[in-house]
């Protein structure tokens, strides 16, 4: 149960700060209609992650032998993964060929979208790679559906939880909101060296659990 735990920070962490995913939620919150489109494209993202958790959970939970072949080539996928998003994130660290705008135009129309096009946006946005790797390490755990269930809630507190966070402040705190609103575009104009240090961060966590996972079998 604690090397999915483990795994499960690693994932709900790289879902809760997925740049795309957090740069979206921060433009729809100061767009028009700002709150309820936000509760929307939060729900948007929620779905698509927990559906991909909860369908690993029903279905390949408990089937795969940590010391089996399948379940090492699956914690040798997160080591890759780890490797992938650390030179991912050292990449993004150049400069870039040609000058970026400060919001990218796909991103720009986040501002005015309906409750129903920011829950598309939502799911669309949402971080893919960490349910996957959430779903990895239910499918190689030996936990009971309870133990599964209980995962499922963890990983959801951080992947959901984190965004959540921001919106919430918004929505109670006026300074809170002044404050998000002015670090839109901070955030923006330097998004590429926060998504550099995030996949650094999170590759180098998830190459190590990875690598403990083979090391303890």
């Amino acid at each position: 149960m604690s090397e999915l735990i483990r795994a499960l920070v690693v994932a709900g962490l790289m879902s809760g700060t997925q740049p795309i995913t957090i740069m979206g939620l921060l433009l729809v919150m100061t767009g028009q209609k700002g709150t309820r489109n936000s509760w929307a494209f939060l729900l948007g993202a929620f779905a698509v992650e927990t559906a991909l958790l909860l369908a690993a959970s029903l279905v390949l939970g408990g089937t795969v032998r940590p010391d089996s072949d399948p379940g090492r080539i699956l914690l040798s996928i997160r080591v890759v993964l780890g490797i992938a998003l650390v030179i991912a994130g050292f990449r993004l660290r150049r400069e870039p060929k040609k000058p970026a705008p400060e919001v990218p135009k796909a991103l720009e129309r986040l501002r005015d979208l309906t409750p129903t096009k920011s829950f598309i946006a939502g799911v669309l946005l949402a971080d893919y790679v960490g349910p996957v790797i959430a779903s990895m390490a239910i499918a190689t755990s030996s936990a009971s559906l309870g133990g599964r269930l209980f995962a499922m809630v963890f990983y959801t507190a951080l992947a959901t939880g984190i965004p959540l966070a921001f919106l919430l402040l918004s929505i109670h705190s006026d300074r809170a909101n002044q404050r998000i609103a002015g670090s839109t575009d901070w955030v923006m104009h330097h998004r590429r060296q926060l998504a550099s240090w995030i996949g650094i961060v999170l590759g180098v966590l998830l190459f190590v659990d990875g690598v403990i996972g083979l090391i303890v079998l």
